[in-house]
Order: structure tokens, then C-alpha cells, then sequence
């Protein structure tokens, strides 16, 4: 009886929170697509011992157009934020990927910058997310990835 009681139940849940199909398609769509993502991604940097948050400093770091980031600046532009940016960050700079200092203007803020080390591992790690990011697409013309980029896009803003 009480297997016969819960889909019955669960739907009337569902009506009665006025449960969107299509948008919960869409979210749970996102989020496993997001775990999917992250898990391929983080195979391919198991190779070089960093892990998803490290690779994602790096590449901000490299792309930044002074060669150096404060540390909140860092946190804005990073894809996902990793509960302790500053614990992440000391991590690496035990590992000589980073270099930190305080800015000689505002003693309150922390700099961080790549070091030789952090550009090979960056070097050595990019080939093969970016191959991990193709093999999991694979799957989608040019035209759909740039839709589906699109529409992402528009979803984030």
C-alpha cells in the first residue's frame, strides 16, 4: 500500500508547489551536465597532480593583463568559487605554482602572481582539459555549441 501512496503523493506534491517540468528538466540538466563536466575535466588534470580550482587560477592568472591579480579580484573572475580561495591559494604557493605579496599601495590586499613552475603546469595541464572539453562534446555540430553557448550566456547574465 504505502508503494501505491508515494508516486501518488509525490505527484500531488509537485502540483500542489506548482512544479515547472520544464524548468526542472532544465536545472537537473545543468547540474549533471556541470558534474560531468568537472569529473572529465578533473581526470585529465589527475595527470599533472592539480585539480580543477588550481587549473582555474591558473588560467585567470595567465589571462590577467598585469601578470597579477589581488586576491578578490581573483575570486570575481573565477568560474567556480572554492569555499577558501586564500587556503587554495597558499596550497599552490607551497607547491611554487604562485607567488604572493602584499601590494606596496594597499598593505590590505594580497597579490598573486604565477611563477615559472605555474606556467609549465598551466602548459603541461591546458592540452589536456581542452581535449577532455572536446571529447565530452563531441557529440554537437559547431552551430548547437555555439547555441548552447549562447544560451548559457543568457542564462548567467
Amino acid at each position: 500500500m504505502a508503494a501505491e501512496r508515494g508516486p501518488k503523493r509525490f505527484k500531488e506534491l509537485m502540483r500542489r508547489a506548482k512544479r515547472d517540468w520544464a524548468a526542472s528538466k532544465v536545472v537537473v540538466g545543468i547540474l549533471r551536465a556541470d558534474s560531468k563536466a568537472a569529473q572529465a575535466l578533473e581526470r585529465g588534470l589527475a595527470e599533472v597532480g592539480l585539480t580543477l580550482p588550481q587549473f582555474n587560477v591558473l588560467m585567470v592568472l595567465a589571462a590577467s593583463a598585469s601578470g597579477s591579480l589581488a586576491l578578490f579580484e581573483l575570486n570575481a573572475q573565477l568560474v567556480s568559487t572554492p569555499p577558501n580561495t586564500t587556503w587554495l591559494t597558499n596550497r599552490m604557493q607551497e607547491r611554487g605554482l604562485v607567488v604572493k605579496e602584499r601590494d606596496a599601495e594597499d598593505g590590505r590586499v594580497v597579490l598573486l602572481e604565477l611563477t615559472e613552475l605555474g606556467w609549465e603546469a598551466l602548459a603541461t595541464a591546458a592540452p589536456l582539459v581542452f581535449d577532455a572539453e572536446k571529447e565530452l562534446l563531441a557529440r554537437f555540430t559547431r552551430s548547437e555549441l555555439n547555441t548552447l553557448g549562447d544560451l548559457l550566456t543568457r542564462l548567467l547574465q
